[in-house]
Formats: C-alpha cells, sequence, structure tokens
C-alpha cells in the first residue's frame, strides 16, 4: 500500500500538482521519497488519488494524480465525540485514536474540572496542532474524510445542541446494551474529564437527555474512555 497524504485541494487526472507545504516537506524533508514512487492523495472531500512523484525539489514538490478510488471508510454511524480537554500529550492520544476508531466529528470542551485552560494565540496554536493530528491519524487510517474538530467550549453549549442518541461516560451504572443502540441514526458521545463531571454538570447532561453508562466496572483515564466506548460501540452495533 503506497503511503497517503492529504492535500487540500482539486485533483485531476493526468495533471500535475504541486502539492502544499505539508506533505511537500514529509515528502522531501521526513521521508526522503524520490521521483517515480508511488502515493495517494485525499482532499478530505471523498474519495482518493493514486498518483506518482514527478518531483522532488527543495522548492516543490510536484505529483501527477493518474486515477481516482470513490472510496468510503467512514464509520456506519456518525458519532460526535465532546472530549473534554486533558494535559499534555495524552490529548494528542484521545484525539488520535478517536479518529482511528471512526469518529465522525471532535468537539473540545470546557468542564468545571478540566485542568487545562486555553485562551487567545495559545488556544489557537493547540487546535491548529489537533487538526494536524487528526490529519496525519486519516493518512495512516485510511480515512478520507477528516472529522470535523469544534471547541473548546462550554460543555452546557455542547449538551444543549447535541442530537441523535446522547450517551454519558458514568462510572458505576449499568453497562450499555445493544438495545439502545436500535434505530439510531447518529450518537453523540460525552466522556469524561480527568476529574470527573460535577453532579451539576451530570444533571445538565440528564436534562438534555443523555444516557448514562458504564464500561464494566473500572474507571478508565480520561484519554483512554474514547477509545475503549467506540470500541464497544461498534461491537454493539
Amino acid at each position: 500500500m503506497s503511503r497517503r497524504f492529504f492535500d487540500d485541494q482539486p485533483f485531476a487526472a493526468q495533471q500535475p500538482v504541486v502539492l502544499g507545504p505539508g506533505p511537500s516537506h514529509h515528502i522531501a524533508k521526513v521521508l526522503r521519497m524520490g521521483v517515480g514512487e508511488s502515493l495517494t492523495l485525499f482532499n478530505g472531500h471523498g474519495g482518493e488519488w493514486s498518483a506518482v512523484l514527478e518531483e522532488v525539489g527543495k522548492k516543490a514538490v510536484i505529483a501527477r494524480p493518474l486515477a481516482f478510488t470513490d472510496v468510503d471508510r467512514t464509520a456506519p454511524l456518525p458519532v460526535t465525540l465532546g472530549l473534554p480537554l486533558i494535559k499534555g500529550d495524552r490529548m494528542d492520544f484521545a484525539i488520535q485514536k478517536a479518529v482511528e476508531m471512526g469518529v465522525a466529528a471532535i468537539r473540545v470542551l470546557n468542564t468545571e474540572r478540566t485542568e487545562v485552560r486555553l485562551k487567545g494565540e495559545r488556544e489557537d496554536k493547540k487546535v491548529d496542532h489537533w487538526r494536524q493530528v487528526i490529519i496525519s491519524a486519516c493518512e495512516q487510517c485510511g480515512l478520507n474524510r477528516p472529522p470535523a474538530l469544534e471547541g473548546p467550549l462550554p460543555l452546557s453549549d455542547f449538551v444543549a445542541g447535541a442530537g441523535g442518541l446522547r450517551l454519558i461516560a458514568h462510572p458505576g451504572r449499568e453497562p450499555l446494551r445493544a438495545e439502545a443502540l436500535a434505530g439510531a441514526e447518529a450518537i453523540t458521545l460525552l466522556t469524561g474529564p480527568e476529574g470527573g463531571f460535577s453532579d451539576s454538570e451530570l444533571a445538565a447532561a440528564g436534562d438534555a437527555g443523555f444516557l448514562p453508562f458504564a464500561l464494566g466496572e473500572r474507571v478508565l483515564r480520561a484519554e483512554t474512555a474514547p477509545v475503549a466506548l467506540l470500541g464497544a460501540l461498534w461491537a454493539l452495533r
């Protein structure tokens, strides 16, 4: 399987294109690929292109798209993940693995017990970084439509605007059963922050129609819960 690269521009068969700074740097400086090597290109609008490198230079990397494949590897049920901010690299881990597990959208949340607070330029840099984490995960796992990313936003805004079947991970509750997913056309999944949800937050989620459930008898870390819960959803589905 050829290496995959995301580049948000239109492609056409046999029409060479200058790749953007991100894929160009990765191809020329990191992977040190050469002229004639095969690659796969996708632009986030569905499907992917087989391509070949025509030029790998200091100033430009040029690829020639060959053939389009209308393949869609998105999950069978769209899941929007409400993910409270997590400290350090563990946030990257949670986002990366959620993408690999087929999440359709990620909403980064601020909660009462969130241990990280972002503002201004620091927030903008983090959001840009998380978008790159998403792109890299898509390049690795085969998704051709990168999940949408929003936030950070208040938990209250997230629960108020949630749709579909609404689920909230809550230790100590009953496990989720397959019957709960019957007929669902979309799911909103809310996982907890490092300090857990406050009683008022749990009450607000309940008022907004969120169904609390647990995954076994153990309390999962904030970065582990989204991955495990998404896996459980697909297994039950």
